[in-house]
C-alpha cells in the first residue's frame, strides 16, 4: 500500500484550508437539499399492506407504533435467511437502542422491513443480537410498490429508506432514498431530516 505524499506542516495547512472550505460548501448543499426534501409534497397512500411481526400481523399504521412519523429500512434478506445484504447489516449495527429512544422522542419510528418470511428474519436478527422492530411484508407488494425490490439478487435489489407520516387513519409517503445515497443515514439527526417538515 502507498502513503499519499508527505509535506511540511505548513504545506498540509494549506491544502487542508482548501479541502474545508469544499466541504463546508457541501454541508451547505446538503443543508439547502435537506429543506427542499422537507418541503416535497407527500404521496396519499390508498393501498393497504399487511406485514408479520413478532406480536403477529401489522397494518403500515401499526408500524407507526404510536408515533406521527415512521422511517422503514428495506433490509434485503433472501427467504430462506441464508444471504443477507452486507450494506443493510452494516446499517443495522449503527441501530442502538439510544437511537431508537432519540428518534421516539421526536415521534418518529423506526422499523425494518424484508421480504423474508419473520421465521428466518426472526433467526437472523437472533444470530446478530439485534432488537429494533422488523417485520416481514412477506407475500405483498410493499417492497416492489416502493421499488426496493424486483427478485432477490436482481440487479435491480437495492436498500431503501422511506419515510411516512399519518394523520389519523391517513397515511402519506413522504421520501425514498435508495443504494449509496442511502448510506448516508447513520445519526439519529440524518434519520429525521428524511422526515417531511421535520423538527
Amino acid at each position: 500500500m502507498s502513503l499519499p505524499q508527505v509535506a511540511s506542516r505548513g504545506e498540509w495547512l494549506i491544502g487542508r484550508e482548501e479541502v474545508l472550505a469544499q466541504d463546508r460548501a457541501a454541508t451547505r448543499v446538503r443543508d439547502a437539499v435537506g429543506v427542499q426534501r422537507r418541503r416535497l409534497p407527500m404521496v396519499k397512500l390508498d393501498k393497504g399492506y399487511v406485514f408479520e411481526g413478532p406480536g403477529g400481523t401489522a397494518t403500515l399504521l401499526d408500524l407507526f407504533g404510536g408515533m406521527r412519523r415512521l422511517l422503514v429500512c428495506h433490509f434485503l434478506l433472501d427467504p430462506e435467511g441464508a444471504q443477507e445484504c452486507a450494506s443493510c447489516s452494516a446499517a443495522a449495527e449503527e441501530v442502538s437502542s439510544d437511537l431508537l429512544a432519540r428518534l421516539r422522542r421526536r415521534d418518529t419510528a423506526l422499523v425494518a422491513v424484508s421480504h423474508a418470511p419473520l421465521a428466518a428474519i426472526g433467526s437472523y436478527q437472533a444470530r446478530r443480537g439485534w432488537e429494533f422492530p422488523w417485520y416481514s411484508c412477506f407475500g405483498s407488494d410493499f417492497d416492489y410498490d416502493f421499488h426496493a425490490r424486483r427478485e432477490y439478487r436482481d440487479p435491480g435489489d437495492i436498500p431503501g429508506r422511506h419515510a411516512f407520516q399519518h394523520q389519523g387513519a391517513r397515511l402519506f409517503h413522504a421520501y425514498s432514498m435508495f443504494a449509496r445515497r442511502a448510506e448516508t443515514v447513520g445519526s439519529w439527526c440524518y434519520w429525521l431530516d428524511l422526515t417531511a417538515r421535520a423538527e
